[in-house]
């Protein structure tokens, strides 16, 4: 109960013909405030529609992706912050976002605690019945 609990959320569905912005938000579900807090994003695949229904991760996927904004944040309880994913994720024009299945890493100082730890999220989308894709926690590698 009082260990840090880093939290990633997917901020709604995507829609396949206007997907944009994809977006997860990250929060502290503790009351402990963490320091130094960087976020990443690994690509594991992400593949315009229609997406052939396996795929296999692209190379180089260990890649650890990030922007300025998403880097040296406090987190606490009530101050979640949000990431958008979609200059990593975007596709020209005529292709519509068809899927992806990728990893989100938060690295986090707690609260007077001088060791550095980090934690994976992994989502893939999941096509739903109302034609939307919607992101699914999928159980990250070791």
């Amino acid at each position: 109960m009082l260990l840090p609990g880093v939290t990633v959320d997917p901020e709604g569905p995507v829609d396949t013909f206007n997907p944009y912005p994809i977006s997860f938000a990250i929060s502290d579900a503790n009351f402990i405030p963490l320091n130094n807090v960087n976020v990443y994003l690994m690509i594991c695949y992400a593949v315009a529609a229609p997406a052939p229904s396996a795929q296999q991760c692209q190379p180089p996927y260990k890649t650890r992706k990030f922007k300025a904004g998403w880097r040296d944040h406090s987190l606490t309880a009530d101050r979640p912050f949000a990431i958008v994913l979609d200059d990593f994720l975007r596709f020209d024009a005529p292709a519509k976002f068809g899927g992806a299945d990728i990893s989100i890493i938060v690295e986090y100082q707690p609260w007077l605690v001088p060791v550095r730890q980090e934690k994976e999220f992994r989502f893939a989308t999941d096509l739903g019945t109302d034609g939307k894709l919607y992101w699914v926690r999928r159980p990250t590698e070791e």
